[in-house]
């Protein structure tokens, strides 16, 4: 042994010697490196967002406790009400990620989980492998009289009996309670819903409509069908169908000559850049053209084409002329007909002819006389694909609900981060793995629709892909982090309303989208400012090609609201953080109040039988009635 350790010595003296001893550097004297301003900025902002543990500082017990039991719950499928659903939509695991813990914390919560998979692991670290350890206590066998004590004891009670009086009344206020955040949440949609339908047809008196005369005085021949279309624009009969601006030819032409345009373009120019929803045209010197018809007998001229034209665009708001405009068009068009059949229209040609002309055009041209003018109906951005129907109407409310399924499917992913990153980190992580979801969602949106035949080339040619695809992003970004925020806060407070959040949003999106809002009462008019309004006007102009005059605007709302929900995000996940600890701080007082009155309960109980059987049977029976009282 002393051979051995005066080899290793000398070999230590001569393995020092071969080269020279490294100085080493006094820790105090050492100037620490100065951290950069990104990462100082970064930890102020993660010192901003974090929480201190006073709820796991109340008990460490009840931590591990009820971490265990979470993480249980969550791999069961059936999390229980309370901490379970908490965590099982990342509320509990915000509030990890944005607690401050100790290292004891940590190591804690570590032991828990190391515990509940491989438990000899832990077990291994208390047991002693000296021969001095005390020897282990005696196993102990249940007594037949236990066992017959605890089958009277546990026994179930009847939904009517005395004993279950309590949990009956507990139960009938439940459902009380419940069906009145059912009927509120039920009734606020469909009053929302059905409310832009109620008396809309009062509301037609909004429709914005122009009319205009060209008609003018030719050869001292009056213009009996200008001012025929004036006069019946003006009944106020008509007038419940529509605000009828009256324009003449010297307005007209007024605007056409400032644009370098003709006065048919003109008239096309107000009903593309949405002046108005359709106009009510009555061609230049249309009297004139029909007193020349007539002398010249020409049998080609037709009084439903040459004469009228009503001109508008379903392009333009796809829901409200396939649903109203174009219903309220046709009926006024078939009145005006109406009325110009008992109206001044025959009688003054039959002054204005003499005789041998009127038999001429009778026997030459009989249509003439014969036929009424009427409004030629003309749709200058015709949507033929019926498909359309469903990107418009039913695929922006698969819109707003693929946003919470992705936050669904996402909980898992924020469970097993929210472990492992702290502070600022887990929330831009949080909100870059929201984005990239629906970056996705929004090309499988535009891939589909392209799919099905609708054609994305009309408007930017090949460019519309990536405009319909940025148009759908922006959507689904705004929507996504308002639902988002709005699971958050019902998970704090009331986790039974998620679903109701979600259909209220839907609903006041769509609402006023599907809905004329000039159809709809004034309370419709915050749709202007939803996101959906908004993505549904500039999917029109690059599907349909219609007025690209407001596509800042509408580009502009959407890109605020992804940005403000965005940037409210990590509030909302700090106040969501702060409630959940101080649930667990509540629960850990009441755990120890519960704890404290069992305990004084069960001190003034009666002293045990003399007999050990009866003492066994009693001290069985009220740990079975304990427990059926937890």
């Amino acid at each position: 042994m002393s051979s051995s350790s005066s080899s290793l010595r000398s070999s230590l003296d001569s393995s020092q010697s071969l080269g020279p001893v490294p100085i080493q550097l006094d820790a105090s004297n050492a100037q620490p490196e100065k951290p950069s301003l990104l990462r100082r900025l970064s930890s102020a902002t993660s010192t901003f967002l974090l929480l201190n543990s006073e709820a796991d500082s109340a008990s460490g017990t009840h931590r591990v406790r009820s971490y265990s039991v979470s993480k249980v719950s969550l791999r069961s499928g059936l999390p229980d009400e309370g901490l379970g659903h908490e965590d099982f939509f990342g509320a509990d695991n915000i509030h990890r990620s944005l607690t401050l813990h100790t290292i004891n914390d940590e190591e804690s919560v570590n032991n828990a989980e190391l515990g509940e998979f491989f438990p000899e692991t832990l077990q291994g670290q208390n047991v002693e492998t000296t021969d001095e350890s005390a020897p282990a206590d005696p196993v102990r066998r249940r007594e037949s009289t236990v066992a017959t004590a605890i089958q009277k004891v546990t026994k179930k009670f009847g939904f009517w009996d005395d004993e279950f009086t309590s949990h009956r009344i507990a139960i009938v206020a439940t459902l009380l309670q419940n069906y009145v955040f059912l009927l509120t949440g039920f009734t606020c949609a469909l009053c929302i819903y059905w409310g832009g339908y109620y008396k809309r047809t009062s509301r037609y008196k909004n429709l914005q409509f122009a009319v205009m005369i060209a008609d003018d005085e030719v050869n001292g021949l009056t213009p009996i069908l200008g001012e025929f279309a004036s006069l019946f624009f003006q009944n106020p009969t008509v007038k419940a169908y529509g605000n009828f601006d009256l324009w003449n030819t010297t307005r007209i032409l007024s605007l056409a000559d400032s644009h370098n345009i003709t006065l048919e373009q003109e008239v096309l120019r107000q009903v593309h850049h949405q002046h108005y929803l359709a106009a009510f045209y009555v061609h230049a010197n249309a009297t004139a053209q029909m007193y020349e018809a007539l002398v010249s007998r020409n049998s080609s001229f037709s009084l439903s084409t040459d004469l009228l034209s009503v001109i508008y665009e379903t392009g333009s708001d796809y829901n409200a002329m396939t649903n109203s405009v174009s219903s309220v068009l046709q009926s006024l068009c078939q009145s005006f007909v109406t009325a110009i059949r008992t109206g001044p229209w025959s009688p003054f040609w039959m002054k204005v002819l003499d005789n041998s002309q009127i038999e001429r055009v009778f026997s030459e041209a009989p249509s003439l006389l014969t036929s009424l003018p009427s409004f030629q109906i003309i749709d200058k951005l015709p949507v033929a694909e019926q498909v359309v129907q469903a990107p418009l109407q039913v695929g922006l409310i698969y819109l707003c609900i693929f946003t919470f399924f992705q936050f669904i499917f996402s909980v898992p992913i924020y469970m097993s981060v929210a472990a492992k990153i702290k502070g600022l980190k887990f929330v831009v992580f949080r909100i870059a793995t929201a984005q990239g979801a629906y970056f996705v969602l929004s090309l499988s949106y535009v891939v589909l629709n392209t799919a099905f035949g609708i054609s994305f080339t009309k408007t930017f040619g090949y460019s519309g892909f990536l405009v319909i695809w940025s148009i759908a992003f922006l959507t689904m970004s705004s929507i996504g982090s308002i639902i988002e925020i709005l699971v958050l806060i019902c998970i704090v407070l009331k986790p039974a309303m998620i679903g109701v959040c979600l259909l209220l949003v839907a609903v006041l999106n769509l609402a006023p989208t599907i809905s004329p809002i000039y159809l709809c009462p004034s309370f419709y008019r915050y749709g202007y400012a939803m996101p959906v309004y908004n993505s549904y006007h500039l999917l029109q102009v690059a599907y349909f090609n219609s007025w690209k005059g407001h596509m800042g605007r509408h580009f502009g709302i959407l890109i605020a609201w992804s940005i403000t929900t965005n940037a409210c995000m990590p509030f909302a996940m700090k106040w969501v953080s702060k409630k959940m600890q101080e649930k667990k701080v509540a629960a850990a007082a009441e755990a120890a109040k519960n704890a404290t009155e069992k305990s004084k309960a069960k001190s003034n109980t009666q002293p045990p039988l003399t007999s050990p059987a009866s003492a066994a049977i009693v001290s069985g029976a009220q740990k079975i009635q304990s427990r059926a009282d937890e």
